[in-house]
């Protein structure tokens, strides 16, 4: 199965727009979304303030497939459903649990004839065909993931998500650090919940080579 990852620095990152953005640039009902969620091993305290279905998971790691928790208004999985998803998966690991339930869900959906992932700790077990890296342009990089770097440095295209509503250029502390992992004269600005074509005709291309089955190619 072809395979497309989109992680982020941080939550509120866009990973999620991005997501939905490359669903939309598919054919609808062609491509699985997948949605990888890893979480401490320990539960101590949700950053939302409250106990949730991720934080307070009871077992090694749990896969999501049921709709009325995937169609919920306003979650990311509805998101992804409504972009065009054939189906959609959520998968919930703690972090020891996670290269037990990639091999699960890698086997669950090897038939897809296309896959889009949105998840960051999942990437080294996953390998994808394609890999995009998107980043806030104004949060603090005191948030970023330690994942970001590694991420950065191998990232297929990197992305700062400026709406388009957005008046401010990219913090400089945010281009700073993604410098700081590679050159910055492959770094797009944009507003990723656009249509793809528009500000990346080359990963329109690249994705629509990936569903054909086209040998991968050098962005």
């Amino acid at each position: 199965m072809p395979l497309v990852s989109v992680s982020g620095a941080c939550s509120r990152a866009g990973k999620t727009a991005l997501a939905t953005t490359l669903l939309r640039a598919l054919p609808a009902g062609t491509a699985t979304a997948l949605k990888f969620t890893t979480t401490e091993d320990v539960f101590e305290r949700c950053p939302r303030g409250t106990p949730c279905v991720v934080c307070d998971i009871d077992v090694p790691y749990r896969i999501v497939e049921e709709p009325q928790v995937l169609r919920k208004a306003g979650t990311d999985t509805d998101r992804l459903a409504a972009a065009g998803a054939a189906r959609v998966v959520w998968v919930i690991a703690k972090a020891s649990a996670a290269a037990r339930a990639w091999k699960v869900v890698r086997d669950l959906v090897a038939r897809a004839s296309i896959v889009v992932m949105e998840g960051s700790t999942v990437v080294d077990l996953a390998q994808p065909d394609l890999l995009l890296f998107v980043a806030h342009p104004h949060l603090s990089t005191t948030r970023w993931k330690p994942t970001s770097g590694p991420l950065l440095a191998r990232a297929d295209a990197v992305v700062v998500n400026l709406p388009s509503y957005e008046r401010r250029r990219p913090a400089p502390s945010v281009l700073a650090e993604i410098g700081l992992h590679r050159s910055s004269k492959d770094l797009r600005v944009a507003d990723v919940t656009r249509p793809l074509a528009d500000w990346a005709p080359d990963l329109a291309g690249r994705l629509t080579g990936l569903l054909q089955g086209a040998p991968s190619a050098t962005l």
